[in-house]
């Protein structure tokens, strides 16, 4: 409701206004009375109605000169209807020099004038929209300023009057996400902002949209008051309230508590900086800088051998061990404590080894429904469970593909063949072995090898075993004889000559020249 102040020295035609005219059907809810216009002039800059309805002729200070003096010596700027016994077209014309919104004359029509208040009630709900508007477009770009590290000691009290907040007051920012939704959510500010009314009696806090679901707000301790200042006490209670308006799980990363303005940039990072914990935390609780800053996170990634065991399960179409698998390295992103940047990396590696391999069986992975999900999963917020979810869709699908195109093309063995020497070079292996275990003729699985590879087998082999013995020189100080047995020739001297023939140079001299020594 708005609120209007009536001003007539007439007890009576206060009293008469009061009982024939529904204010709050048309928007109103009569704020205070006053019968002449000194004392209404003195109550109006306590009060700041929205409108003051006030008759001309009055003694002290006639109607006209308060409109006159409320406009020119107060900050307060209520709409006014002048109320008139005199038809006077002079008190017409300078009422509306002073942006008088209307003139009635008495007797007062009931409908006339309550046809009056509506437009004015709409008239002022949308100023007040425009400079509601125009102040949040202030305060987010001041926001947004200091987030990008822009603000400065000198600007703070100007900084101060444009966010509202008090010096002294203590503030965090908190950054909102909204996990499990596959769509931008256009209105979530909106829905931040009643899920925080509902906790925070405060028209003021400021809600920073940051895009694919997720936002930030600016909280200070004179807001945490009703909660007694426990943090942990008021982000459990919003983190429910937004949770049951949107319907789905929210994350909550609370950054670290600040009293300068220009130092928001510095809770805003620590925000981001603990949300580095979301997955390793029970119950998706509020995560709160205060409460992590001496604890870690591993910024680590799976073990090198997990992406080829993987595939080697999906080659074998074991979909019981594939999810077993599965499972164990979510298991592992929270007993390692992976931080959500390292669970990104070891996902987006295990996609792409998975993309790999159809792409190396000549087969296309944009066939897979699944695809477009998994490469864009990090797009929007998730819960560990929920990726998992996707995850392992991905995975079971490029599965079934991958057994399709191995059963469809021969290439797929030669595929097989070639990620076996990869893996076991330093083992005494030949090609008339791997052709029994791949229950292939000798001949026919070399002749294939080259078709495929533009490489005999016997020289693919002995390539390999030359790299890992390069990567080997350069990480180590193991004698050229150790180097050699470590790739599997343990004859030394055929390891020399061999060595000299690919890489044009003997173990030592290659090793001497990658550390500078003279050859």
């Amino acid at each position: 409701m708005h609120k209007v102040f009536l001003v007539d020295d007439d007890h009576f035609v206060r009293k008469g206004l009061l009982r024939l005219i529904d204010w709050e059907g048309c928007g109103f809810t009569v704020c205070a009375e006053a019968d002449n216009g000194e004392d209404a002039l003195e109550m109006i800059e306590k009060i700041a109605p929205d409108l003051v309805v006030t008759d001309i002729q009055m003694p002290v200070l006639d109607g006209l000169n308060l409109i006159k003096s409320v406009v020119e010596s107060t900050n307060t700027r209520p709409n006014f209807i002048i109320i008139s016994g005199y038809n006077d077209f002079k008190y017409a014309q300078q009422a509306m020099r002073y942006g008088v919104y209307d003139f009635i004359l008495k007797p007062i029509d009931k409908e006339e004038f309550e046809k009056t208040l509506v437009k004015v009630s709409e008239k002022i709900r949308e100023e007040n929209m425009l400079r509601k508007n125009r102040e949040k477009l202030v305060t987010l770009v001041t926001l947004e300023e200091i987030l990008q590290g822009e603000a400065n000691k000198e600007n703070e009290l100007a900084y101060r009057e444009k966010l509202n907040i008090e010096i002294g007051q203590k503030i965090r920012y908190i950054i909102v996400e909204m996990n499990n939704v596959s769509y931008d959510v256009s209105n979530l500010t909106d829905i931040v902002d009643d899920a925080i009314s509902s906790c925070v009696q405060d028209d003021t806090l400021i809600i920073h949209e940051h895009g694919n679901n997720s936002c930030g707000l600016l909280m200070t301790d004179k807001q945490l008051q009703p909660y007694e200042n426990d943090m942990a006490r008021f982000s459990r209670e919003l983190q429910d309230q937004i949770s049951l308006n949107l319907n789905t799980e929210i994350s909550l990363f609370i950054g670290k508590k600040v009293t300068q303005l220009y130092e928001i940039q510095e809770s805003y990072k620590t925000a981001i900086t603990v949300s580095q914990f979301k997955y390793i935390i029970e119950k998706n609780n509020p995560i709160e800088y205060e409460r992590f800053k001496d604890k870690s996170v591993n910024y680590i990634e799976l073990e090198h051998s997990f992406y080829g065991l993987l595939v080697e399960r999906i080659e074998e179409n074991d979909t019981e061990a594939i999810l077993h698998m599965i499972d164990e390295m979510f298991q592992n992103f929270k007993t390692k404590m992976f931080a959500r940047d390292a669970v990104k990396t070891s996902i987006n590696r295990c996609v792409h080894d998975l993309i790999k391999t159809i792409k190396n069986l000549d087969g296309n992975e944009n066939n897979l429904s699944t695809l477009d999900q998994m490469l864009h999963w990090d797009y929007y917020p998730l819960t560990l469970t929920k990726i998992q979810d996707v995850f392992t869709a991905f995975v079971l699908e490029s599965a079934e593909l991958i057994v399709s195109l191995h059963s469809d093309n021969a290439k797929g063995i030669i595929h097989q063949v070639r990620k076996y020497i990869e893996r076991h070079f330093d083992e005494n292996i030949t090609l008339k072995d791997i052709a029994n275990d791949f229950y292939m003729n000798p001949v026919y699985l070399g002749q294939l090898f080259k078709k495929t590879y533009g490489i005999y087998f016997k020289d693919f082999i002995l390539q390999v075993r030359i790299n890992e013995a390069k990567k080997i020189l350069r990480q180590t100080d193991k004698r050229v004889y150790q180097v050699g047995e470590s790739v599997g020739i343990g004859n030394a001297d055929y390891f020399v000559t061999q060595f000299e023939k690919i890489v044009g140079m003997t173990p030592t001299q290659y090793r001497n020249k990658i550390f500078g020594k003279s050859i």
